[in-house]
């Protein structure tokens, strides 16, 4: 069964997702590819990389110290971290906010519809995290190639487009909510509406602090959903 996994949120607890996919990691699911958006694609981008766990949480920290997040990506950007090989199939989403248009940051999908594009992931992953993480605590937009592009979920919800598109048959959403801005807010209500779409959904409040406890009481539940 190919298990496809849906990250997204803006709020600052989601810098914690790479924690999510370890301890899927740890409890053997056997998931396909991952697709993220906004804040989610930060931590989700550095765990592709297959960082130690102290290393990332360093970069982690440094980003998050930034004076905003696209201060952030350019940190991590001039620390040459983009420079590592991805080992895991990671998909960052946003859409231009002008027409509608679905852009994919990924490796391991194809498209050039005229609603759906999807561009490589390898060399431009400043593009995809400064575009997926607008308008969040900076510019409303990010240009590239005529496009204002911004966080998926602000018009979609749940990106759940680049799973489907490389095969996956049972969807597991998460989505990091608190979020107080008006974008966030609006995010937030998108997400949780798609989020149903998929065979098993998630909502992480700020009170979501014991990780570990949140898998052992749901891994059951994970299993059942997602494999039988």
């Amino acid at each position: 069964m190919k298990v496809g996994v849906s990250f997204s949120g803006s709020d600052s607890t989601a810098l914690n997702a790479h924690l999510y996919m370890d301890a899927l990691t740890r409890y053997s699911l056997p998931v396909e590819s991952v697709s993220c958006c906004a804040y989610t694609s930060v931590p989700l981008l550095l765990w592709a990389y297959g960082l130690p766990p102290e290393e990332l949480e360093e970069l982690l920290q440094a980003f998050a110290a930034a004076r905003s997040p696209q201060d952030g990506v350019r940190l991590l950007e001039r620390m040459g971290i983009f420079q590592r090989q991805p080992k895991h199939n990671l998909a960052i989403s946003c859409v231009d906010a002008g027409t509608g248009i679905t852009v994919i940051f990924a490796d391991f999908l194809c498209a050039d519809a005229w609603n759906l594009k999807v561009r490589p992931l390898k060399g431009q992953e400043a593009h995809a995290l400064l575009a997926t993480l607008s308008p969040y605590d900076g510019d409303e937009t990010f240009a590239l190639d005529e496009m204002q592009l911004c966080d998926f979920s602000l018009r979609y919800g749940c990106p759940f487009f680049p799973l489907k598109m490389s095969g996956a048959e049972r969807l597991l959403s998460f989505t990091f909510t608190g979020g107080h801005t008006p974008a966030q807010i609006a995010a937030d209500s998108l997400n949780a509406l798609t989020g149903h779409h998929s065979d098993l959904s998630y909502s992480i409040t700020p009170d979501t602090k014991d990780i570990q406890a949140f898998f052992t009481q749901e891994i059951d539940t994970i299993y059942q959903k997602l494999l039988f």
